[in-house]
């Protein structure tokens, strides 16, 4: 363990993640992402559910970050997708998740499957490599939730169509922000 890394004030509330990224200190976020919980009390004011898809709910963004939860009915799932070259972080809050990883080779348009992944309460995955796809589906017997960081706002993504082949962007938005219906 480094210096740097004992030395570190331990995140324990979501104000003291949000504080610390509005300062643009991500690096006490990013290596304490495992270990990081908090109250439900704490993340009620941006929980809200859907029946028919996932909701995008933002707890905090600036120019240089966005920090949303993705509240999961069972069986909701997005689409085959990447993050314009933006490094996400995603924590799993609640439930279980399972993480399809896709390459896109950019000459020829063909997207290659990789791996599957399962998450749990509390395990972390990234996304970093600018052509990677992926998608996440909630496999729990019931609702979940998870934390995603982008480092810089997405406002739009590229999705791939199975069916077709095809991909295409798509404009992103909330469904609420900072707790009120957007």
């Amino acid at each position: 363990m480094s210096k740097d890394t004992i030395n570190q004030k331990i995140i324990s509330t979501l104000d003291e993640m949000v504080r610390l990224l509005k300062k643009g200190d991500y690096e006490p976020v990013i290596s304490q992402s495992e270990h990081i919980t908090f109250s439900l009390d704490e993340m009620l004011p941006y929980i809200f559910w859907d029946k028919d898809r996932y909701t995008r709910n933002c707890i905090a963004r600036d120019e240089y970050f966005e920090l949303v939860l993705l509240c999961w009915e069972q069986g909701q799932k997005t689409a085959i997708h990447c993050h314009n070259k933006q490094e996400c972080w995603v924590k799993v809050v609640s439930g279980s998740f399972s993480e399809e990883l896709y390459r896109l080779n950019e000459n020829t348009g063909e997207m290659k499957y990789i791996t599957t992944d399962i998450l749990s309460q509390h395990e972390v995955t990234s996304v970093e490599d600018a052509s990677v796809f992926h998608n996440l589906a909630n496999i729990s017997n019931g609702r979940s939730m998870s934390l995603h960081l982008y480092m810089k706002p997405i406002e739009e993504c590229r999705i791939y169509d199975r069916e077709t082949s095809e991909i295409r962007m798509v404009s992103l938005s909330y469904d609420t922000l900072d707790g009120k219906p957007y």
